[in-house]
């Protein structure tokens, strides 16, 4: 296996890992622990760690290593709030910078999306967690600007931290019961479709709201 899909498949591996409760806000990620557990190397081990820590989904001690950061209400505000005012541009930005095909690869991850089966089970939720992943960092990549799509990573998987550690209240449904995420993606692929960059970002900037209320505010 080529040095690049080591790193993505230990970067995978070890998300999942988090994912199934293997580890816990607080608990150190050992490198020689975690390429022993994956049958890998260390390198690549340390590549994706290195990874998840510049995303800032993981934290680093000097001669500790990195560890799962303890979540807190404050720390949550401070990144969704981030996180929807930086997507909210990067979405503008893809609306006035998308191609056809961009548009229309948008729609697939959305139907994808709608299309999965039992979204209380583990496997479900792990597709579910890539799908919402390829749409956000997607609309990342079609504004065309690098420092936006950087920003957009970081932001993105340190919220998730949060959506992973509490999703025992977070369900991802309105009030009425109906899913949200879906359905606000496909009114944030239309304005970008239709080039609507102010309609765009702010649907972005709902979505992201709309995500930190459900999970937060059942608590």
């Amino acid at each position: 296996m080529a040095k690049t899909n080591l790193d993505e498949f230990a970067y995978k591996a070890i998300i999942n890992l988090i994912l199934k409760n293997h580890f816990k806000p607080g608990d150190f990620l050992l490198e020689t622990e975690l390429a022993n557990s994956l049958g890998l190397s260390r390198t690549p081990v340390r590549h994706a760690l290195g990874q998840l820590t510049a995303e800032g989904f993981l934290d680093k001690k000097k001669k500790k290593g990195c560890f799962i950061p303890s979540p807190t209400p404050e720390d949550a505000r401070h990144v969704f709030y981030a996180r929807e005012h930086i997507e909210g541009v990067t979405t503008a930005s893809a609306a006035r910078y998308a191609t056809e095909e961009d548009v229309l690869n948008l729609y697939d991850l959305v139907e994808s999306e709608k299309n999965v089966k039992d979204p209380g089970t583990h496997e479900a939720k792990l597709n579910y967690v890539h799908l919402n992943e390829n749409f956000h960092l997607s609309i990342a990549r079609i504004s065309r600007n690098k420092y936006l799509e950087q920003y957009c990573r970081h932001a993105f998987w340190r919220s998730n931290a949060y959506i992973f550690f509490f999703d025992k209240y977070y369900s991802g449904l309105s009030e009425d019961g109906q899913v949200t995420g879906p359905r606000q993606h496909m009114e944030i692929v239309r304005a970008i479709e239709n080039r609507n960059e102010e309609k765009a970002g702010n649907l972005m900037k709902l979505h992201v709201r709309t995500t930190f209320e459900q999970l937060f505010l059942k608590i």
